[in-house]
């Protein structure tokens, strides 16, 4: 089913470009907001160290640099965020992407567009056609798992 990857590609493309997701990493000010409690509390932390490390005969300002850097550092890399393009191939894929993305695909639904070329193509079978309008009636809202199993699970399925 060519035209049912094509069309899902499509939204998946269009999903992408219309939440700015690009696998660049951005800096996020919103952990600050979030958390504030738990930024002050390494803020607040950072000061006894860094007393110690400046009053200690056996650390020298090396040691200070090296913990400032390290905080900053710390801080820097709570408060950036990836966006995670979304992929075709993605779709029924349980590996360590599932930990970065997440199952987007079981809980993004399709767009009405995508829905509207889905039955109106004449290159998908009327059987798919009729699947999707289904999960639409029976769920509210077809996901791009639900056309995906459809189309190419159930094809594997009774190659067998």
């Amino acid at each position: 089913m060519d035209e049912i990857k094509r069309i899902l590609s499509n939204d998946i493309e269009q999903l992408n470009r219309k939440e700015k997701r690009d696998n660049k990493i951005r800096f996020n000010p919103g952990f600050i907001r979030k958390h504030p409690y738990l930024f002050g509390g390494m803020l607040l932390c950072y000061l006894p160290v860094l007393l110690i490390l400046g009053f200690a005969d056996y650390f020298g300002s090396g040691y200070v640099v090296g913990f400032t850097l390290f905080v900053l550092g710390v801080s820097l890399g709570l408060s950036c965020h990836v966006s995670p393009r979304y992929h075709f191939d993605d779709i029924d894929q349980m590996d360590l992407r599932v930990c970065y993305n997440g199952e987007w695909f079981n809980k993004r639904s399709i767009s009405q567009q995508a829905y509207a070329q889905i039955q109106s193509s004449t290159g998908v079978t009327p059987e798919v056609k009729q699947g999707v309008a289904q999960i639409q009636q029976t769920k509210g809202k077809v996901t791009f798992f639900d056309v995906y199993a459809l189309v190419y699970l159930k094809s594997q399925g009774s190659a067998v």
